[in-house]
């Protein structure tokens, strides 16, 4: 095909589309320059790349030029001439969206290769045109970030779904760690200067066929083919945007992804970005763990949250979940002296469920607030059958969660029951631990000097297995200290007795009780008691028993 023959049958009708088209000889990428509605002549504004009439060149020149900073670097590894031949040897066209810079005004623009055969078949002129796409980009934009916008980005994750189902695409969604507390400990301003950065690192992969949005506030979603999305999520891609970042003059932030590979055609993107997001969380707490894959192990756990989920309801109004009791007993009599209340369910189809099986779900999903009320109040109602029963009881101690303290009305669901029932308030003490101090501490603070202002006393869980448990003691009003039965475990360790040893201590110069959970033998509850522990609790002496066992229990130990 010759160039006049180009010019009548081509040229033409691009230069009514595009502000201007460059058609370059695929072999020795000369070119020749045309102006929109222009096909012999060129205006002044594009004198230069007719002047330099070499593809190589003019394009460096252009992006150089006219190209935003944070987009250049892609625009340059896309733009050439060996991936330009790749792309159009796989499809008839093929396009770079980016930030153009005319004399200080930032709009989109889009640059659109097409082919040209030679009568044998093989590629012989590259045509390029320029079009300002702004008026539909920035409809599809996120304004902060530069990437495609939640919505748009379905909408286009569907249709390159459908438009290619023999390709085997991956969804990636990536996560700021901490990305609040960021923003309130260096302000709102310096948060967006962040999202900024990250969108236009991601935005240097954007293309066709890779497609990057705005998931949530903190969070961007990337889909596209797996090799692709193996090369731009390596090892050596996340360590050097890491290091950018680290000389960007921004605070430190650590950014996770959560990868769902080889995505099914005729399912929601929605739902894939679910499967994603599971990946992302099982490592959002992993120290050092950067990417992780959504597998068979996640996609069990998956199920089984499904069914915990959809069954929650249900069991808590038909009183599936039992309240269990574990005695505490005096380490030095051996007098029961208290209990802790457990939650486990029950369920007629699948049989005994330990808290570790629904409560880290419940703590996700809310639903751990229900289930905290329902064991305080259902404690209170056995506190007093015992007590009709003539029953000597034991002050019992029931946990409570860091959403269940967030409550506005936690005072006065905490105070009902128990008035309800006629119980004394010295009869009940509230466990908490110390993932209550990542929230608004002044707050906290009120609410448990408010709760033991009513009679209530405060027991501090696990302490000694957080780095912060020794301001805590010198922070919160408390009552009673239980030791994490990791000392436990590690009994006999010498550095740990010593550990041990001092916590009791320090608890004890503070003027609170101890308690030492998980003992389970005679050598460790006689060490506890030459360390001065007040009360155990373990298998030593009882496992977590019913309320009907317990009750019985509380007849023969008193």
């Amino acid at each position: 095909m010759t160039h006049e023959m180009l010019n009548q049958k081509v040229i033409s009708a691009l230069c009514r589309e595009y502000e201007s088209v460059w058609l370059v000889d695929s072999k020795t990428l000369e070119m020749s320059v045309f102006g929109a509605d222009m096909v012999t002549s060129i205006p002044d504004s594009i004198y230069t790349a007719k002047k330099i009439q070499n593809y190589a060149a003019a394009r460096t020149w252009y992006i150089n030029n006219y190209v935003v900073e944070h987009d250049r670097a892609r625009v340059l590894l896309q733009t050439q001439p060996e991936n330009i031949r790749t792309q159009l040897e796989k499809k008839s066209f093929y396009t770079i969206e980016y930030s153009r810079d005319n004399m200080g005004v930032v709009n989109y623009n889009q640059l659109v290769y097409a082919r040209v055969n030679s009568d044998e078949g093989e590629l012989e002129y590259i045509i390029l045109g320029f079009r300002d796409i702004d008026i539909r980009k920035k409809a599809e934009r996120d304004d902060l970030t530069g990437v495609l916008t939640r919505q748009v980005f379905f909408e286009k994750a569907e249709n390159l779904l459908k438009e290619n189902p023999q390709i085997q695409y991956d969804l990636m969604i990536s996560d700021i760690v901490d990305f609040k507390k960021i923003n309130e400990t260096y302000g709102a301003d310096v948060g967006d200067e962040i999202l900024h950065w990250v969108g236009a690192q991601l935005c240097e992969f954007m293309s066709d066929d890779v497609l990057v949005g705005r998931y949530g506030s903190d969070q961007f979603v990337v889909m596209c083919g797996h090799d692709l999305m193996t090369e731009i999520f390596s090892e050596e891609n996340i360590e050097r945007i890491e290091q950018q970042e680290h000389a960007n003059g921004l605070p430190h932030i650590i950014i996770k992804y959560g990868v769902y590979e080889c995505i099914t055609h005729d399912k929601s993107i929605l739902s894939t970005c679910d499967k994603a997001h599971i990946a992302l969380n099982s490592i959002k707490h992993h120290y050092g763990k950067k990417l992780a894959t959504y597998n068979d192990v996640l996609r069990k756990e998956l199920e089984t949250n499904r069914k915990i989920e959809s069954n929650m309801y249900k069991a808590l109004d038909e009183e599936q979940f039992k309240v269990y009791y574990q005695p505490k007993h005096d380490a030095r009599s051996g007098k029961i002296v208290g209990a802790e209340a457990l939650v486990r369910w029950i369920h007629p189809e699948y049989g005994f469920m330990s808290p570790a099986d629904f409560i880290p779900l419940f703590e996700k999903n809310g639903f751990v607030v229900e289930v905290d009320n329902y064991v305080w109040k259902k404690t209170c109602e056995n506190l007093k059958k015992w007590t009709d029963a003539g029953i000597q009881t034991v002050p019992v101690s029931v946990n409570a969660s860091k959403l269940t303290f967030e409550q506005e009305d936690l005072l006065k669901k905490y105070q009902k029951p128990v008035m309800e029932n006629g119980i004394s308030p010295q009869k009940l003490h509230l466990e908490i631990t110390e993932t209550l101090m990542t929230g608004d501490t002044e707050s906290l603070i009120r609410k448990l000097t408010a709760i033991r202002a009513m009679g209530f006393q405060i027991e501090l869980d696990d302490f000694g297995s957080g780095y912060s448990s020794i301001n805590i003691l010198s922070t919160l009003p408390l009552d009673v200290v239980k030791l994490d039965m990791s000392f436990m475990r590690k009994f006999g360790d010498e550095k740990r007795a010593k550990v041990l040893a001092a916590c009791i201590s320090l608890a004890k110069d503070l003027g609170y009780k101890t308690v030492s959970e998980g003992v389970e033998y005679k050598e460790q509850c006689d060490t506890l008691e030459f360390l001065g522990v007040d009360a155990i609790q373990g298998y030593y002496f009882s496992k977590p028993l019913p309320e009907e066992d317990f009750e019985k229990y509380l007849v023969e130990n008193i």
